[in-house]
């Protein structure tokens, strides 16, 4: 077991967390009104937003993608990816406040069950004297599904130490910090840096996967929106590794918001999305997706 040091983005987040309380207790700040519906959904695509849940309510969400298919005969073949086996999401999330929510996961790829919290410590104001909303998000991952068999005589990176599975490998984290802006009322910018930690990782691999997210939102209609992301991981690359891009289109509405999209990414959960290599665009290769997400709002 070796001790982190505190890496530079865990100074920029707390830096950036301090400034973001100072600026919501200042009476001036809490006067302005707030830009509104920055982003529909709490995900644009795959990336977190800095959207949240409304106050005194709950949310189900699903989380689909089917399987891949090309601009070849799969795409009638397997009926757009339908036909193949898909990696779904089931969740649950509640809002303990207007600014910060839990939500818990389940997909059926490693049998992983999820937790996660987003909290918005800086909101954008209508005048634009605070240009961005900016918030903090953190998941943490267990896989349930077993692992896959390995040799008797695999040894760990030291090569002298037995390798032998431990309960902590099952675990994996993912954090970002988030920030976007509404530009105009149509358009919508973010930019995502993500910090992944994996306990149990491949030979040659580092524990620490580094990722930088950006997408946008271009509304065409009071309900409708064009979306777009793109993701760019700069270590664990691997051989013919392919970041992810995905593009898509969103409907939205006071209870619901519903996503439908193609992208290249295979996987659902960042912390799985990020450290496996999506297939390759320029071959006509890509999966089929959509998220739903259905509000409920509680009594008082």
């Amino acid at each position: 077991m070796k001790s982190l040091p505190l890496h530079p983005f865990s100074v920029v987040f707390l830096c950036l967390f301090s400034m973001g309380l100072y600026a919501q207790n200042d009476p001036q700040v809490k006067a302005r009104e707030y830009a509104e519906n920055v982003f529909s959904g709490r995900q644009l695509i795959n990336s977190q937003t800095t959207t949240t849940l409304q106050p005194r309510s709950w949310s189900f969400g699903i989380q689909h993608r089917f399987g891949k298919v090309g601009l070849d005969s799969s795409l009638t073949q397997q009926f757009l990816g339908l036909d193949l086996p898909s990696i779904i999401r089931f969740s649950f999330s509640w809002a303990l406040s207007d600014r910060f929510y839990l939500e818990i996961g389940r997909n059926n790829y490693q049998k992983t069950i999820d937790l996660e919290g987003k909290y918005l410590f800086l909101k954008q104001s209508s005048d634009f004297k605070v240009p961005v909303s900016c918030a903090v998000y953190f998941n943490a991952a267990l896989r349930t599904g077993p692992f896959p068999r390995v040799p008797a005589n695999a040894y760990f990176a030291d090569d002298t130490t037995v390798f032998v599975y431990k309960p902590s490998h099952r675990l994996a984290y993912n954090t970002q910090l988030i920030v976007s802006s509404k530009l105009t009322d149509k358009i919508s910018v973010q930019i995502n840096p993500i910090l992944i930690y994996q306990n149990l990782v491949p030979l040659h691999h580092d524990n620490f996967t580094f990722v930088l997210s950006l997408g946008g939102r271009y509304k065409t209609g009071l309900s409708s929106a064009i979306i777009a992301e793109y993701a760019h991981v700069f270590n664990n690359r691997g051989d013919k590794f392919y970041n992810p891009f995905s593009l898509g289109v969103e409907f939205g509405t006071l209870g619901h918001t519903f996503q439908v999209f193609i992208s290249n990414a295979t996987k659902i959960l960042e912390s799985q999305l990020y450290t496996s290599s999506a297939v390759h665009l320029a071959n006509g290769e890509f999966l089929l997706g959509f998220n739903l997400k259905r509000t409920f709002w509680r009594k008082h």
